[in-house]
């Protein structure tokens, strides 16, 4: 297989990732309720994504490979121990992110949820990814990832009907 010039691999890099900069920065303000630590952990996904182009083998697995690349940097940046100082108690989201639960007794019990568990949430109902694209981009079998979506949603409203159609 003949190496791609730079210029190939920047064109080919732009058009794969341009499309999904804006779904990641929703996911990394979702995920760290911080619209300024989301640009820059997307940035940063981004740098590393283009490291690491030539590991994508597949280009209709991008959404799965760059997300999973951003939800890493995420939980890489919730673990920083200076992350827990700065953080408040309860963050607004920026202007230019919806709040997923506007109007909705929602809110709350979100951020009740772990992040994994939220990250969860997010890459299914609001990125609209299918069950096999969150299981990638979480790293875990289909069968792992319908099992916690399943009780993850449970746990939310213990009251509330799931239609077993979106677990599928």
């Amino acid at each position: 297989m003949a190496h791609k010039s730079p210029a190939e691999d920047s064109t080919r890099f732009d058009g794969l990732v341009r499309p999904l900069l804006e779904p990641a920065y929703r996911l990394a303000a979702f995920t760290l309720q911080d619209g300024h630590e989301a640009e820059d952990a997307v940035q940063e996904a981004a740098i590393r994504a283009w490291r690491r182009l030539d590991g994508l083998r597949d280009d209709t697995a991008i959404k799965s490979w760059f997300f999973t690349i951003v939800a890493n940097e995420c939980r890489s940046r919730q673990r920083r121990s200076w992350w827990r100082v700065v953080k408040t108690a309860e963050p607004a989201l920026t202007a230019d992110v919806p709040d997923v639960s506007a109007g909705l007794d929602l809110d709350r019990a979100l951020q009740r949820l772990a992040p994994d568990d939220r990250l969860l949430i997010h890459l299914r109902f609001r990125l609209d990814l299918p069950i096999g694209e969150v299981a990638r981009a979480l790293r875990i079998s289909e069968g792992a990832c319908r099992t916690r979506l399943h009780r993850v949603l449970r746990g939310l409203r213990p009251d509330l009907e799931v239609d077993e159609e979106l677990l599928r």
